[in-house]
Parts: C-alpha cells; structure tokens; sequence
C-alpha cells in the first residue's frame, strides 16, 4: 500500500473511531439515573410507615402517639407538619397523597371494622370527610380532583370515586366479583380485579366512561400502580414475585424486573419504576429506567428497606436501620 493509500486508511479509522465515540457518549446521555445522598425525612422513636409523595408533599402513617396518625413534610420548605391526630383509633390508615389533598381510611365513627375516607385540604389546613358511608371503605387514592377507593357497602368489594371539585360520588367498578386496590393517574383508574376466578387487573377511563382488561394472565396479579399511561404492577406467572408493566398507547405488556428473588409492591413516576426487593437477602429498594431499559439498585443497606414512592426525582421508603421503622428517601439525577 502508498503512502497515499496508508493516509486514507488512517483517515478512514478516525472517522470512524469519532463516530463510535459519538455514539456511545450519545446512548449515555440517557442512562441509569444517579442515586444521591440518602436522607432521613423522620426518624422519630415511634414506627414511622407507607409513605406516599406527590411533588413537595411527603405524608405517612405514624404511632407517636400510640395510635396510628397521619404526618406531612414539606420537601422544599423542609418542614414537618401533622395532618390527622384524631383520638380514636384509626385503624390501618395508609394515606395517599396529591401536591393539593392527603386522603386515608379512618376508623373513628364506627370502628376497625368499618372505615370511612376522610382527607385534607393542605391549602387550607382543613380536614374533611368524603365517604362515611356505614360500611367498610379501604384503599384510597388520589389524582387531582379524583379520590378513588374500595368499597364494601353492597357486601361485595367494589370500586368506587369521588370528584372534590364537585361533591360528586359515583360508582367505578360494581361487577358481581372482588374489585380491591385502585389506583389513579389522570383520568384512568386500575384495580385488582378477580371477575375471571383469579386476580387480573382492570382499568378504566373517567372521559369515556370505558371499562378495559390490562392483564388477565392465568396466573396471579397484584398491587398495581400507574403513572400517565403506563401501569405497572406484581405478578406471579413464573412462580414467584415478578414486575410487568403495559403500555396503554401501543396496548402491549413487558417484563421490568424478572429476577429469581421477590420484586413486589411497586411505584411509578415517569419513566422511573421502584420496587422492594430481596435478592441481597434482605429488603432493598431497586428501580428501573423505561427510556433507558437499565435496572438500578437505590439502596441496599443491610438493614430493611420497604414500600417505596416515588414523585419525579424524589424516592422514599419506610427503613429499618434505626431498629423501628423510619422514612428515608434519595434525590435521583439522570446522567448527561
């Protein structure tokens, strides 16, 4: 070869040396999201449990004083507040929570046996009721307006919603077989629904008054969640706890987290899903990235990590390090 020809060889190779480079700086421009500092949001004594978040707002179930409470944190402000401190016994309130309203199930009226959804208002610091319905009311959720929840009242699990813009309840789901665990992002609900014999989830759209099918796998699904339009939840079709998600533009289902330990009780923000995980051997919190495809552990301290949340870059969880139950919680970044 001339010397002419060993020059465009050269060349050649550079050329395509800066675009392999190109492409692979490019493709890690959107990669796994960066885990910050993890923080503690509430470390009283007392057990500190099932927080949700939603923008600045931070809210859990707490026992300070001897019963089950609900308490806020403003994020921004860096402030914690109280929002239901009611006497009675409250039973298992799990709170949810929207940057406008905190929602849960309260035992107060009639007992453990037959709560109500009561919620409120973080604007004006003012709680009101919005199901006493002389039944049993569980499992509340909330996406602006829209509070969604089961409902026992016709001694069947049902859904049911209420619009706080206009006072209005309205039955969801009263199909003649157990409907549990709704949940809500915009103008779509989804539930555990056992129409078909076993647990499948449902979903339905509050604009067109359209009821669907999202999964009916034979095997068994559970605790889903949604954010816009993809919904994700637990599932068991390979003989233990798995996380599968759908897409409900291009209607199709994909695997988030296969692996041989348990994955469970699932929360999703954009593109970002978390789970609780115990392939360490322990309770860790793991997520994963849908516009990269990438898996991310986010933390596995050798103490238990569980039930996380998840609003934008802001992940929280209910953590054992402190030997009772706390709330912690880690700021993601996407890598540029």
């Amino acid at each position: 070869m001339n010397r002419r020809g060993v020059n465009a060889f050269v060349l050649l190779f550079l050329i395509i040396a800066i675009a392999l480079t190109a492409i692979s700086c490019g493709s890690s421009s959107i990669s796994a999201p960066s885990v910050g500092e993890e923080f503690a949001f509430c470390t009283h004594p007392a057990d500190q449990d099932h927080p949700a978040i939603s923008g600045d707002i931070l809210v859990w179930q707490d026992e300070r004083s001897g019963n089950y409470d609900i308490y806020g944190y403003n994020i921004s402000k860096g402030k914690e507040f109280p929002i239901c401190t009611e006497e009675n016994e409250h039973g298992d309130i799990i709170p949810a929570t929207s940057e406008e309203f905190v929602v849960w199930t309260d035992a107060r009226n009639y007992g453990i046996h037959d709560w109500e959804v009561f919620g409120y208002d973080l604007a004006t610091k003012t709680e009101f009721p919005i199901c006493t319905n002389p039944t049993w009311q569980y499992a509340p959720a909330i996406s602006g307006d829209i509070v969604v929840w089961g409902d026992y009242r016709r001694r069947d699990y049902d859904i049911y919603g209420y619009n706080l813009a206009t006072d209005t309840e309205f039955p969801i789901c009263t199909e003649p077989a157990i409907q549990r665990n709704p949940t809500i992002s915009e103008d779509i609900v989804v539930w555990v629904d056992k129409r078909n014999g076993n647990e499948d989830i449902y979903g339905y759209n509050l604009t067109t008054d359209i009821e669907f099918p999202i999964c009916t796998d034979p095997a068994h699904q559970d605790d889903p969640v949604i954010s816009g339009g993809i919904v994700v939840w637990e599932d068991y079709r390979n003989g233990n706890e798995d996380i599968y998600a759908y897409d409900l533009a291009t209607e199709t289902e994909f695997p988030i987290c296969t692996d041989p330990a348990r994955q469970r009780k699932p929360a999703i923000s954009g593109d970002i899903v978390v789970w609780w995980d115990d392939r360490n051997g322990n309770y860790d919190i793991y997520g994963y990235n849908l516009a990269a495809d990438i898996e991310f552990p986010i933390c596995t301290d050798s103490a238990a990590q569980w039930l996380p949340a998840i609003s934008g870059d802001i992940v929280v969880w209910q953590d054992y390090r402190n030997r009772n139950w706390d709330i912690y919680g880690t700021k993601l970044a996407l890598e540029e």
